[in-house]
């Protein structure tokens, strides 16, 4: 069974009136198939890194389809606001696997408050 791979992280700009001042698109493989994947920072992110977010989409790389973004809340509490990718136009579904059910996650908080 193979799971996707984070193989890039990159800081961009977060989604227009998302209320997030930080965002990394990260660049997730498996096998031959490439997607990108964004985790977002809700404002104001103390705490915001390529290696946080590369954390937070971990739990989400064993999924059949990860999902397309996932927001950071204030609190630490990670939250789905999009779901698996939009799939190019002839290009099959990935074949399913049986899904365990995933309790709410909560990020681990950094620094010092």
């Amino acid at each position: 069974m193979q799971t996707w791979t984070i193989d890039g992280v990159s800081a961009v700009s977060p989604t227009e009136g998302s209320g997030c001042d930080a965002s990394y698109l990260l660049k997730l493989s498996c096998g031959e198939e490439r997607i990108e994947a964004r985790v977002e920072f809700a404002a104001p992110a103390a705490v915001a890194s390529g290696g946080y977010a590369e954390e937070v989409l971990t739990p989400f790389l064993d999924d059949d389809e990860p999902p397309q973004r996932l927001v950071v809340e204030q609190g630490g509490t990670v939250r789905v606001a999009a779901g698996g990718r939009v799939r190019a136009e002839g290009q099959p579904p990935r074949a399913p696997r049986a899904r365990a059910q995933r309790e709410p996650q909560r990020a681990r908080r950094r620094g010092y408050r």
